[in-house]
């Protein structure tokens, strides 16, 4: 049964993302569904914990430590300008905790999950499966920034996405996939394989909406 809550699971991914990708391109809806943005991840996360069944402590300590990595290098980041560059959230996220929304942790794992899945599915070396991830995330992040200006995610001070932004990406990519192999963590690898999918049709359909 558990490969049927799986592929359930994945659907319901996909409808989740297509049906976001495309409301956001329709005027007439856009603002409700930007306003569900924090509770579509919200779910999105939920989704994968429930469909990956896996409840054990290490799992949690594992998963809330990507969190209030992903969170505290937000905020010394938007604060100090140094590690992204300078930039700062608009309202889309939701609720702000030190000029930082507090779903940009769960979107920090649901990016590396995805990610790291992904990448264990084609190499088993660690060292190759923490800079394959990486780079996926990084590739993930290029997609990503033009469309999150767009939609109030967050905004660059100089309206230009600096380079270091990615760089930093990369770094702070290493090291919660290098967390993720230090642990062996365990993910299923199909649920990994339709986030990132979903989240890749997400903004490829937001891309060609802007254009």
């Amino acid at each position: 049964m558990s490969w049927i809550k799986v592929n359930i699971i994945i659907i319901l991914l996909f409808i989740l993302h297509l049906v976001g990708g495309v409301a956001l391109s329709i005027n007439s809806v856009k603002p409700i569904f930007l306003t569900l943005t924090p509770f579509n991840l919200l779910l999105t996360f939920g989704l994968l914990i429930f469909g990956n069944n896996d409840f054990s402590f290490k799992f949690f300590k594992i998963i809330s430590l990507l969190f209030m990595i992903g969170f505290f290098i937000e905020v010394f980041g938007v604060y100090s300008g140094l590690l992204f560059g300078e930039y700062h959230y608009g309202k889309t996220l939701g609720f702000q905790l030190l000029g930082v929304p507090l779903i940009i942790g769960v979107n920090w794992i649901l990016l590396v999950v995805s990610s790291f899945a992904v990448s264990s599915y084609f190499v088993s070396n660690s060292i190759l499966k923490v800079v394959l991830s990486s780079f996926i995330m990084v590739l993930l992040d290029f997609m990503i920034e033009p469309v999150a200006i767009r939609l109030d995610f967050w905004h660059w001070q100089s309206g230009i996405i600096p380079l270091q932004n990615y760089l930093m990406w990369f770094l702070v990519a290493v090291l919660m996939n290098w967390i993720l192999v230090f642990n062996r963590f365990k993910f299923n690898l199909k649920l990994g394989f339709g986030l990132l999918i979903s989240q890749v049709l997400f903004f490829t359909l937001q891309s060609i909406n802007f254009q």
